[in-house]
């Protein structure tokens, strides 16, 4: 049962969540849209732009994550996101356009820098931020992202509409909605009584420092845990990043497209805010380990399966099986780490696999944004189902399926720390 100060926590956290996700739903949701229909680029242009994006946040990213393990519970990272997630609008309407279509190379980089400053790398800092939150008052750090998911559903329900009427205006939806996370951040309590400061932060005594994080590097089950889960996020998130362009085939013209797709955003983001409540029950009963192995196997089956369909209501049916994907992930990967690496590492761990993650992203967009204009997204959409599938094969044998106690070597001195076996 929760005391009134964690229900209080929970509500606010829940709410930055909640703002931060609605606020970048409206633009990011239809970005390769834009790319596609206002600025004119092909799958290949919009391949090696994401790449960028990706790019630049595989640099911000390790940054943060060593600055998040330093700040513990203070905000000041979570408030830099939030107000350059304000200057959105401006950097659309004003320079970000304006650079794709007279200086290409320019606006990439500018876009790269903003975007995965503001957002791909910004989203991570929010989410380590609600896992630490979460644990230092008490409750389940799927039931507070699952807000987040909620925002996301909310915003789809007219993102589509506002689209096709002038894009502009979903990106002023996420300045404004900047503004009230900013606003709900300054109410967050990281003070005071009823905080578990050894759940924030195994021991306070021993900083975060350099030689803790080249340390994770000296375990095969680290390498192996980032093998996997970097792997079967390159499918997912390669693939999704260009999937609104492939959606929108499905229809007679582009706008009826724009518009269904933000429903169908809608019913995914509603059935991953339902999962995010129930799938905590299920990873504490199969295991983190089952819950990654899981989150493959489904990445591996909706790409398959959207492969092969043919009818615009086969795609509607399949996609909210990437709201079953995001909860298995979200809360396999924290409560895995939580179990197998030092808590104090956490952020940085995480972060060190976002940018694992961007980097194979980096590498494999300009390739799928050739194959999807080569060969069609179907075709490339099946290879990425089945390569996600083998690496969950892969996974079964070499994931661990226990733990055992290794002694490393933190800040000078002996800690002993539970470790995934590698097999």
């Amino acid at each position: 049962m929760l005391s009134a100060a964690s229900k209080s926590a929970y509500i606010r956290i829940s709410l930055c969540l909640f703002l931060f996700y609605f606020s970048w739903s409206t633009s990011w949701s239809f970005l390769a849209i834009w790319l596609g229909d206002s600025i004119g680029f092909t799958s290949t242009q919009i391949g090696y732009t994401l790449s960028i994006n990706a790019l630049f946040a595989l640099a911000i990213k390790p940054i943060f994550g060593f600055i998040m393990d330093k700040l513990g519970l203070k905000k000041p990272l979570l408030i830099a996101v939030a107000i350059a997630s304000i200057f959105a609008a401006p950097f659309f309407i004003y320079i970000y356009q304006y650079l794709l279509t007279t200086h290409r190379v320019l606006g990439m980089l500018a876009g790269g820098m903003y975007l995965g400053t503001a957002y791909l790398a910004g989203v991570l800092v929010f989410e380590t931020y609600a896992d630490r939150y979460s644990r230092a008052f008490g409750f389940e750090f799927g039931r507070v992202r699952m807000w987040g998911s909620l925002g996301w559903a909310v915003a789809s329900i007219f993102a589509g509409q506002l689209f096709n009427i002038n894009p502009h205006i979903n990106f002023m939806i996420t300045s404004c909605g900047a503004i009230a996370v900013l606003a709900m951040l300054t109410t967050l309590r990281t003070q005071g009584e009823g905080i578990d400061w050894q759940a924030v932060n195994a021991s306070r005594k021993e900083v975060v420092n350099r030689k803790d994080v080249r340390m994770l590097f000296h375990h095969a089950s680290f390498w192996v845990l980032m093998l996997f889960y970097g792997g079967i996020i390159w499918m997912m998130q390669s693939a999704e990043q260009q999937f609104p362009r492939y959606f929108v085939t499905f229809f007679a013209d582009h706008q009826t497209g724009n518009a269904v797709l933000g429903y169908m955003g809608f019913v995914q983001s509603a059935c991953e805010f339902v999962l995010m409540f129930s799938v905590p029950f299920l990873i504490n009963r199969i295991g983190a380990r089952n819950g990654l192995l899981v989150a493959g196997f489904v990445i591996g089956l909706r790409l398959v399966l959207s492969a092969l369909a043919t009818h615009p209501w086969m795609i509607i049916v399949i996609k909210p099986l990437y709201g079953l994907e995001m909860a298995l992930l979200l809360v396999s990967i924290f409560k895995f780490l939580a179990e197998h690496f030092d808590k104090r590492l956490t952020g940085t761990i995480y972060m060190v696999l976002g940018c694992f993650n961007y980097l194979g992203i980096t590498a494999i967009n300009p390739i799928a944004g050739h194959y999807y204009d080569t060969y069609g997204f179907a075709a490339t959409y099946l290879v990425m189902g089945c390569i996600a599938w083998l690496i969950t094969l892969a996974g079964i044998k070499f994931l661990g399926k226990q733990t055992h106690r290794t002694t490393e070597i933190f800040g000078g001195h002996d800690r002993v720390s539970s470790l995934p076996e590698s097999k």
